[in-house]
């Protein structure tokens, strides 16, 4: 294949644009090193380290080194999880690469990859790295229009396909991309150079492209992000030394590796830390594999919490059972702030009672677990603090590689997004917004200058399209600078707040609130099914027949019960006056939500305008 420039990633227009915006670029100081900020050719960040940054092949084969005969990659099997070690691993992964480049694959050259997680998508994803080349990663869940704007977007020059129906979708996204299979690799041999794949990988720069990750798009068109090895290096570096992750540390592998966050936090982390990944097989089986994997560390996102909350709820059984987990769930708020130590002779009967056999439900091992992708609802870190569940959440963007603060166990403020990564800054604009810059940030969005300009200014901060505010080094986020509803009477309303409260409550599932020009806010509601169907039976209505259940003068009661209780948490003007129950579902499949699970609301606000328009 062609090896093109670096360079010929963006425009000339965008690579003057951002020479002269780096040169204005103040010096960056962080823990020990002192960052002189200039600007090269392809719109590269260039940084003067004391100690040089590797790239990510460097770091994978000293990993293998280091933890040679630990367990890196466990995959199911009938009788629990086998292991691939470390010194397996990197002759797996030398293996995938040179097949790669028999293939043709070269520096610099944009292989798409469209797969379920899983240990062959870790080794070529390592592989396409190790040679210089660029991964596109691509969602399992997208339709082949959009898998084909990525591919032709990206210019990808060979697809890899997990499955028999991704790479039908592949084949379908017009797309002049070779489409491969995953079985058309050999995935066990033995390299027939491994010196030579470890001489050539390590000798990668650091400043060399490592990945374009194409944003979940929920205001508009999907734009991808060139990340450098670097950035992940950097960020890989620096988490370590905020967070204790460790070689006897075990993940379980089950956000979307296409997504920024499993990617960093769930697949290169590990590595650098020498710990081990389990993949679950389905999201049919997670539980299960969650269970037997008995993992120590577990990324998660805040609908996968809601949705494990709904279950244990749904799962208790009435009488003394229920009550004893509702005393349990009472004193959440007084077990986090005792270190999530039981409270009291009446908390250590509780935990033996019911909270322990919640964390046997995780496998029994789990030290944290950490939330991202979205703001974490207090009441859900309180709820699982009940249970002896540390949640740290952490806040980044794609953009930002992605990880820009994460809370520590010792000091964790569960309703912050967690203190700023050393070596990254952070400051507040005078409108609210928050803004970044550091070794983590893009280069830019590919084939996008106009949109690249945009987003970071001239003082290379970037524009995160977030509302927060900062104490001491500790970041709050209060919501998206472009969802803000601004009311007819003037008042500006950030709706994540208000749909955090609603989704604390029992019956409610998923919401989007609205009010933009209107006098109110008011609310489309999903409501949780599965916590009202028994109730929904008793008074003889079919919880399947979401039509007629969302019909019934009961569930509207029991909805407007709880909009109340939300209510009760809220300012006047923030106060939901109106709603309306959806039988619907949004799935990514429907385009409701991204692949990473958060709502498109322009999408919901042009399919259900006119109930909007009722609620007026």
């Amino acid at each position: 294949m062609r090896e093109p420039r670096p360079s010929a990633f963006f425009s000339e227009r965008a690579k003057s644009a951002w020479a002269g915006r780096l040169r204005r670029r103040r010096s960056v100081s962080c823990a020990s090193d002192s960052y002189d900020c200039g600007a090269i050719a392809a719109m590269r960040l260039t940084y003067n380290r004391a100690q040089g940054m590797g790239s990510l092949a460097h770091l994978f084969i000293e990993s293998c080194r280091n933890y040679a005969d630990r367990p890196l990659w466990l995959t199911r099997h009938e009788d629990g999880f086998q292991a691939t070690t470390y010194a397996q691993a990197e002759k797996r992964v030398a293996c995938i690469a040179e097949q790669l480049a028999a293939r043709g694959v070269a520096k610099g050259d944009r292989v798409a990859i469209m797969a379920e997680n899983s240990m062959q998508w870790a080794i070529l994803d390592w592989a396409i790295l190790s040679l210089g080349a660029v991964t596109v990663p691509i969602y399992p869940t997208l339709p082949a229009a959009d898998v084909g704007a990525i591919l032709n977007d990206s210019g990808a020059e060979i697809a890899f396909g997990g499955s028999p129906k991704l790479v039908e979708t592949l084949a379908s996204a017009g797309s002049a991309a070779e489409v491969v299979p995953f079985e058309e690799l050999s995935w066990l041999e033995e390299p027939s150079d491994l010196e030579a794949w470890r001489s050539k990988a390590s000798s990668l720069d650091a400043k060399d492209v490592a990945t374009i990750i194409y944003t979940s798009g929920t205001t508009g068109e999907p734009k991808g992000a060139v990340l450098l090895h670097e950035a992940f290096v950097f960020l890989c570096r620096t988490i370590r030394t905020q967070l204790p992750v460790g070689p006897e540390d075990r993940f379980v592998s089950f956000l979307p590796l296409s997504h920024v966050y499993e990617r960093m936090a769930g697949h290169f982390l590990p590595v650098a830390c020498g710990a081990s990944i389990a993949y679950a097989r389905s999201l049919k089986t997670l539980a299960e594999d969650i269970r037997v994997a008995q993992p120590t560390i577990l990324l998660t996102v805040p609908r996968f919490l809601e949705s494990v909350k709904s279950k244990i709820e749904a799962n208790v059984p009435a009488g003394f059972k229920r009550k004893l987990f509702e005393a349990t769930v009472r004193m959440g708020k007084a077990r986090l702030a005792n270190g999530l130590k039981p409270v009291g002779l009446k908390g250590r009967v509780l935990d033996w009672l019911v909270a322990r056999k919640v964390r046997e439900r995780l496998g029994g091992r789990i030290r944290f677990l950490v939330s991202g992708g979205a703001a974490l609802p207090a009441e859900l870190a309180e709820f699982y603090g009940a249970f002896g569940i540390l949640i740290l959440q952490g806040y980044g963007l794609t953009e930002t590689a992605p990880v820009i603060s994460v809370n520590h166990p010792d000091r964790s403020v569960y309703q912050s997004a967690g203190e700023v990564l050393e070596g990254i800054e952070v400051k507040i604009a005078e409108d609210g917004e928050i803004l970044m810059r550091g070794p983590s940030l893009m280069v830019g969005y590919y084939n996008k200058p106009d949109a690249t300009s945009q987003a970071i200014d001239a003082e290379g901060w970037f524009h995160t399209g977030d509302i927060g505010y900062l104490e001491g080094r500790r970041i709050y986020i209060t919501d998206r600078k472009k969802d803000i509803l601004v009311l007819a009477n003037g008042k500006n309303v950030a709706p994540a707040k208000i749909e955090g409260i609603l989704k604390s409550q029992p019956s409610i599932g998923e919401c989007m609130v609205v009010g933009d020009g209107s006098d109110h806010i008011s609310a489309l509601i999903l409501p949780r099914w599965e916590v009202l169907a028994p109730e929904l039976r008793k008074r003889g209505i079919h919880p399947a027949d979401r039509e007629q259940a969302a019909q019934s003068q009961w569930l509207r009661d029991r909805i407007r019960q709880d909009i109340q209780a939300a209510n009760a948490q809220l300012a006047d003007f923030e106060k939901v006056k109106d709603f309306r129950i959806l039988p619907d579902e949004w799935t990514i499949e429907g385009g409701e939500l991204t692949p990473s699970m958060k709502v498109k609301r322009r999408v919901i606000r042009e399919r259900y305008r006119d109930w909007i328009e009722q609620m007026r």
